[in-house]
């Protein structure tokens, strides 16, 4: 998100993003680092202005201050989805120069898919998550309901941070496609819709926050283990406990976890870090307060595995964030 502010301003320029978004400009030197959702949002609205570029500067050209805004009005009369998605493609077709946007739609599904104007182009990965994930918000707005996906397929290699897609796309997501594409089902191409100005305006005021959440993909086993780690409160149970409760042997619970890529270690890992650093940024619970709260026997272990996740210490993380 920041390399096209570094490549504009420098460092300089990066820190004031940041910082203008609650976020301490030191993070600029921990790419790693977990924030919150509202500092992404932040950040993600601070640099759109710094680049008077809504898109951050991940196409070919700069989408201008306001264009979602004209976009989003040109949806709203449209008599059904369909026609709504194939004015949203005509919209950006208008933009892109890198890229064409194009409509399909199939005997059992609808969806857009992103073909390169060139064999060859470099792929911007956010860029790709950022139009898939825009189509699934604004669809999801326009029906009043989160939508479920049939499919994500992403045209790049798994990349590191791809658990996360659970919370950004309620649909199985696959990689290394030929292209990018989003799919719903073909039903949804009927339904109609109302929505009205009045409406859309606090759409565009919050954006990107009611377009780039959702909630998490209930249908991966992982997240369903995520789940029931946090029901507890505070995610002590072992794989065993979580796997009796999920109605599974262990075994079958490992093995399936595998099938998604995952471990019931990493996953616990990745709740108690979560955990930790809205803790550590929202709150003043102290650090072995924090440490029993994330599930910790005691604070020794705890703050081995938070530097072990965050290359820092929980004091270091929480002086930076304050």
């Amino acid at each position: 998100m920041l390399g096209p502010v570094m490549r504009q301003g420098g460092a300089a320029a990066a820190r004031q993003v940041l910082q203008q978004a609650g976020i301490p400009g030191a993070f600029l030197q921990e790419p790693d680092s977990r924030i919150t959702r509202r500092q992404f949002v932040g950040a993600y609205k601070s640099v759109a202005a710094y680049l008077d570029d809504e898109m951050h500067g991940l196409w070919s050209r700069p989408i201008r201050g306001g264009t979602l805004k004209f976009m989003m009005l040109s949806l709203l009369d449209a008599a059904n989805l369909a026609i709504a998605l194939n004015r949203f493609v005509q919209f950006w077709n208008l933009l892109l120069d890198d890229y064409r946007l194009v409509l399909t739609r199939e005997p059992t599904r609808i969806g857009i898919v992103l073909t390169p104007h060139q064999p060859g182009l470099e792929i911007r990965i956010l860029g790709h998550e950022l139009m898939l994930k825009l189509v699934h918000g604004i669809v999801s707005w326009l029906l009043d309901s989160e939508v479920d996906l049939l499919g994500v397929e992403f045209a790049f290699a798994r990349p590191a941070h791809w658990a996360d897609y659970a919370f950004l796309y309620p649909g199985t997501v696959s990689f290394d496609a030929p292209h990018s594409a989003i799919w719903l089902d073909a039903s949804l191409g009927g339904a109609g819709f109302r929505r009205t100005r009045v409406e859309l305006w606090p759409f565009l005021r919050r954006a990107p926050e009611d377009w780039a959440f959702t909630t998490v993909h209930a249908g991966l086993l992982s997240t369903r283990v995520r789940q029931a780690l946090a029901a507890d409160g505070i995610p002590s149970a072992d794989a065993d406990a979580i796997a009796a409760r999920l109605g599974l042997a262990k075994r079958t619970l490992t093995r399936r976890l595998e099938h998604e890529g995952r471990s019931f270690r990493g996953i616990r890992d990745d709740l108690r870090r979560d955990m930790a650093v809205q803790l550590l940024t929202q709150s003043r619970a102290s650090v072995d307060s924090i440490a029993t709260l994330v599930g910790f026997d005691n604070t020794a272990a705890f703050c081995r595995a938070f530097k072990l996740w965050m290359q820092q210490s929980p004091g270091a993380y929480r002086n930076r964030s304050s």
